[in-house]
Protein backbone atom coordinates (compact mmCIF):
# COMPACT_ATOMS: atom_id res chain seq x y z
CA UNK A 1 0.00 0.00 0.00
CA UNK A 2 1.35 3.53 -1.10
CA UNK A 3 0.53 6.59 0.92
CA UNK A 4 2.60 9.87 0.72
CA UNK A 5 5.37 8.32 -1.00
CA UNK A 6 5.74 5.31 1.45
CA UNK A 7 4.98 1.47 0.50
CA UNK A 8 3.36 -0.48 3.79
CA UNK A 9 3.60 -3.39 4.40
CA UNK A 10 -0.31 -4.77 4.90
CA UNK A 11 1.19 -8.42 5.62
CA UNK A 12 -0.26 -9.88 2.28
CA UNK A 13 2.52 -12.34 1.26
CA UNK A 14 1.84 -14.55 -1.70
CA UNK A 15 4.40 -17.19 -2.44
CA UNK A 16 5.25 -20.62 -3.79
CA UNK A 17 5.35 -23.13 -0.85
CA UNK A 18 8.30 -24.61 -1.92
CA UNK A 19 10.02 -20.83 -2.39
CA UNK A 20 8.58 -20.10 1.18
CA UNK A 21 10.34 -23.62 2.80
CA UNK A 22 13.81 -23.31 1.14
CA UNK A 23 13.56 -19.44 2.71
CA UNK A 24 12.62 -21.05 6.32
CA UNK A 25 15.22 -23.82 6.33
CA UNK A 26 17.84 -20.67 5.22
CA UNK A 27 16.74 -18.27 7.49
CA UNK A 28 14.28 -19.48 10.36
CA UNK A 29 15.94 -22.74 10.93
CA UNK A 30 15.06 -22.88 14.27
CA UNK A 31 11.28 -23.22 13.32
CA UNK A 32 11.00 -24.97 10.04
CA UNK A 33 13.67 -28.13 11.43
CA UNK A 34 11.47 -28.51 14.24
CA UNK A 35 8.35 -29.16 12.57
CA UNK A 36 9.76 -31.10 10.45
CA UNK A 37 11.39 -33.55 13.46
CA UNK A 38 8.23 -33.56 15.60
CA UNK A 39 5.33 -32.42 13.65
CA UNK A 40 2.54 -29.66 14.22
CA UNK A 41 2.42 -31.28 17.77
CA UNK A 42 5.86 -28.64 18.32
CA UNK A 43 3.87 -25.74 17.72
CA UNK A 44 3.49 -24.22 20.79
CA UNK A 45 7.10 -24.51 21.70
CA UNK A 46 8.44 -23.23 18.95
CA UNK A 47 10.28 -19.74 18.82
CA UNK A 48 7.35 -16.42 18.27
CA UNK A 49 8.48 -15.05 15.22
CA UNK A 50 6.16 -13.55 12.95
CA UNK A 51 6.82 -13.71 9.24
CA UNK A 52 8.47 -10.63 8.76
CA UNK A 53 10.95 -10.89 11.06
CA UNK A 54 11.96 -14.62 10.31
CA UNK A 55 11.64 -14.44 6.34
CA UNK A 56 10.80 -11.41 4.98
CA UNK A 57 13.64 -9.16 6.36
CA UNK A 58 16.33 -11.27 5.07
CA UNK A 59 14.88 -12.77 2.15
CA UNK A 60 16.67 -11.62 -1.36
CA UNK A 61 13.70 -13.12 -2.92
CA UNK A 62 10.52 -10.27 -2.16
CA UNK A 63 9.15 -8.13 -4.40
CA UNK A 64 6.34 -4.88 -3.90
CA UNK A 65 3.52 -4.99 -5.51
CA UNK A 66 1.82 -1.57 -5.69
CA UNK A 67 -1.84 -1.93 -5.12
CA UNK A 68 -4.87 0.32 -4.55
CA UNK A 69 -7.83 -1.07 -2.30
CA UNK A 70 -9.52 -0.36 1.09
CA UNK A 71 -7.64 -1.61 4.10
CA UNK A 72 -8.11 -1.89 7.51
CA UNK A 73 -5.39 -3.17 10.37
CA UNK A 74 -7.22 -5.96 12.23
CA UNK A 75 -4.74 -5.34 15.27
CA UNK A 76 -7.05 -4.64 17.61
CA UNK A 77 -10.93 -5.15 18.55
CA UNK A 78 -11.61 -1.77 17.33
CA UNK A 79 -11.06 -2.84 13.73
CA UNK A 80 -14.44 -4.39 14.00
CA UNK A 81 -15.89 -1.78 14.99
CA UNK A 82 -14.55 0.08 11.26
CA UNK A 83 -15.44 -2.30 9.61
CA UNK A 84 -18.87 -3.43 11.23
CA UNK A 85 -20.79 -0.65 12.56
CA UNK A 86 -24.27 0.07 10.85
CA UNK A 87 -25.95 3.62 11.00
CA UNK A 88 -28.22 3.70 13.58
CA UNK A 89 -27.01 1.17 16.04
CA UNK A 90 -25.22 2.53 19.21
CA UNK A 91 -23.18 -0.68 19.54
CA UNK A 92 -21.77 -3.50 17.16
CA UNK A 93 -23.33 -7.00 18.50
CA UNK A 94 -21.48 -9.80 17.22
CA UNK A 95 -23.60 -11.52 20.35
CA UNK A 96 -27.08 -11.92 21.74
CA UNK A 97 -26.92 -8.39 23.25
CA UNK A 98 -29.11 -6.70 25.18
CA UNK A 99 -28.32 -3.34 26.79
CA UNK A 100 -29.62 -0.43 28.58
CA UNK A 101 -28.25 3.24 28.06
CA UNK A 102 -24.97 1.46 26.81
CA UNK A 103 -23.42 2.92 23.68
CA UNK A 104 -20.28 2.88 21.73
CA UNK A 105 -19.99 -0.89 22.62
CA UNK A 106 -18.16 -3.74 20.66
CA UNK A 107 -19.95 -7.27 21.81
CA UNK A 108 -18.80 -10.58 20.74
CA UNK A 109 -18.98 -13.71 21.68
CA UNK A 110 -18.38 -17.30 20.84
CA UNK A 111 -21.13 -18.44 21.90
CA UNK A 112 -24.32 -18.05 19.91
CA UNK A 113 -26.22 -19.04 23.03
CA UNK A 114 -24.72 -17.09 25.13
CA UNK A 115 -26.30 -13.33 26.09
CA UNK A 116 -24.39 -10.43 27.12
CA UNK A 117 -26.26 -7.88 29.15
CA UNK A 118 -24.62 -4.67 29.96
CA UNK A 119 -26.36 -1.54 31.64
CA UNK A 120 -24.90 2.30 31.33
CA UNK A 121 -21.97 1.27 29.76
CA UNK A 122 -19.60 3.34 27.22
CA UNK A 123 -16.95 2.96 24.50
CA UNK A 124 -15.92 -0.26 25.87
CA UNK A 125 -15.14 -3.79 24.08
CA UNK A 126 -17.23 -6.75 25.70
CA UNK A 127 -15.55 -10.24 24.40
CA UNK A 128 -16.62 -13.50 25.81
CA UNK A 129 -14.44 -16.80 24.58
CA UNK A 130 -15.75 -20.19 26.44
CA UNK A 131 -15.18 -19.30 30.01
CA UNK A 132 -13.79 -16.14 30.11
CA UNK A 133 -14.76 -12.64 29.58
CA UNK A 134 -12.87 -9.45 28.91
CA UNK A 135 -13.98 -5.90 29.41
CA UNK A 136 -12.03 -3.38 28.62
CA UNK A 137 -12.38 0.57 27.27
CA UNK A 138 -12.04 0.94 24.11
CA UNK A 139 -8.67 3.50 23.77
CA UNK A 140 -6.86 0.50 25.97
CA UNK A 141 -7.50 -2.42 23.96
CA UNK A 142 -3.73 -2.25 23.06
CA UNK A 143 -2.93 -3.62 26.55
CA UNK A 144 -4.64 -6.94 25.81
CA UNK A 145 -1.44 -8.92 25.25
CA UNK A 146 -0.39 -7.77 28.37
CA UNK A 147 -2.98 -9.21 30.21
CA UNK A 148 -2.67 -12.22 28.40
CA UNK A 149 0.86 -13.00 29.24
CA UNK A 150 -0.40 -12.48 33.30
CA UNK A 151 -2.80 -15.11 32.63
CA UNK A 152 -0.50 -17.48 30.80
CA UNK A 153 2.32 -16.87 33.77
CA UNK A 154 -0.68 -17.21 36.27
CA UNK A 155 -0.92 -20.84 37.19
CA UNK A 156 -4.34 -20.37 38.48
CA UNK A 157 -5.33 -19.48 34.90
CA UNK A 158 -3.36 -21.64 32.68
CA UNK A 159 -5.65 -24.79 33.00
CA UNK A 160 -8.57 -21.78 31.29
CA UNK A 161 -6.37 -21.00 27.84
Amino acid sequence: MNTDGFTWNTGIFIFQVHVLLDEMYTHAPEIIEPIEKYGPDIYQQLPKKSIDYAIMEKTSLAYVLPVKFDWDDLGDWNAIERLLKKEGNPNVDIANHICLDTKGAIVYTTNSEDVIATIGLENVVVVRDHNITLIVKKERTQEIKQLLSKLKTNPKFTPLL
